[in-house]
């Protein structure tokens, strides 16, 4: 089965990982915008092959700040350290500089 960069082997793996990170963000917007759609138009709802139902649900939440103010030594019992690997892309500029994601796609943008 054909890989992600098996498709674009000529563009490097951050850049198709920024690439795909912005489709993302963009597909987000885009369901936000129906999921909007479908709670304020009922006669939206029904498609050629989908049905959409409008669903709610009750759940319980901590407040876990409140919770570690109140009962501090309680949360301290109760937690662990986790490690967490992510990746962090960076932007470089055409002269090599090194720029935050922020500053790249504004760059890209204008």
């Amino acid at each position: 089965m054909p890989t992600p960069t098996d498709a674009r082997p000529n563009i490097p793996v951050p850049d198709r990982l920024a690439a795909v990170r912005a489709e993302m963000k963009r597909l987000e917007a885009e369901e936000a915008e129906l999921r909007q759609t479908l709670l304020s138009d009922p006669t939206a709802r029904t498609g050629a092959s989908w049905l959409a139902e409008i669903k709610t649900v009750k759940q319980n939440r901590t407040d876990l700040a409140e919770l570690r103010a109140c009962h501090p030594k309680i949360v301290e019992q109760f937690t662990f350290p986790q490690e967490i690997t992510r990746i962090v892309l960076s932007g470089l500029t055409e002269d090599g500089e090194i720029v935050s994601a922020r500053k790249m796609r504004q760059a890209e943008e204008a």
